[in-house]
């Protein structure tokens, strides 16, 4: 047991002192900066690109009235006619111009702009003329405003409710607008991005590690003082202590984050009068309306999909892992390592995607079927659960399949690496396979 837990320690330093440890921590925190920067000059790019200079081409002036009282920042012109309006556009000095013709409820609108001009944003515009047609018409009938305001309202919204029974026979109704339940979809996907990132991360270094020194004289010299399945397991407990210490760091770094933007948002609202003014007036009507059991019962709904996703997490995680081991031990190279693993990565991103699938139709025959499929469970069955489309008997049928099939791989991997520890091969993976099936086969016979 001592034996086993060194090479856990010197696999979990060589890792965590590594430059590729360093990124690997690093690299995501980079990474959403930079998606950060990049929706942020986006937002400002279309900000800049959908306002501009507009041209407006109408003889009606009711309706020049109307779109000049426009409060948007965009700067209109009505001293053009259409041929003024077309050469100003190509000489750039207008962004796009709108020809409105027609008249009442007759009436009729174009808007033109360059193909490689602003994309100007016509909304306010399209709003207004709206307005303006059904003020028409409503005179046009002999409607009051009264009326035209109750036409308008006239609107059916159809509101889905989800009814299921429980095991006492009591129905209940669940709306798809329910917070909770967009909280639920929510953790869902957390969960499937957790572990999406983990296999995208650590598949490749925990067959890397398994793979390492096998077939060499090294390995050996270290079965000479240690046994198989002790180096194996130590080796899986090492890379599981890489991954427990990354995971500490990120919470670490999110309660730092945390603390410090709530000291720069405290501070700047102290600074300024008018903002703590704000503040204060909502907080007094927030504690008017507040009520902590709705906050209490939204928690307690979402609570089974929270623990419940952890556990998925986990097992996702640990059945990946033990995959990505048994992978590992095929190979006799560490150079081969990412051509044995793809079949697994591209598990997991089918996986990944019937799961997204599976939030628009949790009923789906082969979504019903992937959650217990145990290298599908982890990422559609918290969909499953945000959707309230699974019973807690069939969860725990997923998760008794996933640690059966969890304990079958981790059998196999240790029988398989005791078997081919010492062996050289450059077969594929199939090959691979055979040669140590045959191998176990003969030894088995030999005891």
């Amino acid at each position: 047991m001592n034996k086993m837990w060194l090479v856990a320690k010197e696999v979990y330093r060589k890792n965590v002192k590594s430059w590729a440890f360093f990124w690997m921590i690093a690299g995501p925190i980079i990474m959403g900066l930079v998606i950060l920067a990049i929706g942020y000059f986006i937002y400002l790019d279309q900000s800049s690109s959908s306002v501009g200079n507009v041209g407006i081409v109408s003889e009606n002036a009711e309706i020049n009235q109307l779109i000049a009282a426009i409060e948007d920042e965009n700067d209109y012109q009505f001293d053009l006619n259409e041929k003024q309006a077309e050469e100003a556009l190509f000489a750039e000095k207008i962004d796009g111009y709108l020809v409105v013709e027609g008249e009442n409820v007759d009436l009729n609108a174009k808007f033109y702009r360059h193909n490689s001009g602003k994309n100007i944003a016509t909304y306010n515009i399209e709003e207004v003329l709206s307005e303006y047609r059904i003020q028409k018409q409503a005179e046009a009938f002999n409607l009051k405003q009264e009326e035209v305001n109750q036409l308008k309202d006239s609107a059916v919204d159809i509101e889905t409710i989800r009814i299921q029974p429980d095991d006492d026979g009591a129905v209940t109704e669940v709306s798809e607008n329910d917070p909770v339940t967009a909280a639920k979809i929510g953790v869902a996907y957390v969960v499937c991005f957790v572990v999406l990132m983990f296999i995208m991360s650590y598949v490749s270094i925990v067959s890397q590690e398994i793979a390492a020194e096998k077939g060499s004289k090294i390995m050996e010299i270290i079965l000479s003082s240690i046994t198989a399945t002790q180096h194996f397991l130590g080796k899986l407990i090492g890379v599981g202590l890489v991954i427990l210490t990354q995971l500490v760091i990120y919470g670490i770094l999110g309660v730092i984050i945390s603390y410090v933007s709530g000291l720069v948002l405290a501070q700047f609202f102290v600074n300024s009068s008018e903002n703590m003014e704000n503040i204060q007036a909502g907080t007094q009507a927030m504690s008017e309306s507040f009520d902590p059991a709705i906050i209490s019962d939204y928690i307690s709904q979402a609570r089974p999909v929270i623990l419940y996703g952890i556990l998925f997490a986990v097992i996702g995680m640990a059945i990946y892992s033990i995959l990505a081991a048994f992978l590992g031990s095929l190979v006799s190279k560490t150079e081969d390592v990412n051509k044995m693993i793809t079949p697994i990565t591209l598990l997991a991103v089918a996986g990944f995607y019937i799961a997204l699938y599976g939030m628009q139709s949790p009923n789906s025959a082969i979504v019903r079927l992937g959650s217990y499929f145990p290298l599908f469970t982890p990422f559609i069955m918290p969909f499953r659960l945000a959707n309230d489309t699974v019973a807690t008997s069939e969860i725990w049928l997923s998760v008794l399949v996933a640690i059966v099939f969890l304990a079958l791989s981790i059998w196999l991997s240790v029988v398989f690496y005791k078997s081919n520890v010492l062996v050289y091969s450059e077969k594929g993976l199939i090959g691979s396979f055979k040669k140590s099936f045959a191998i176990w086969k003969n030894e088995k016979k030999v005891n």
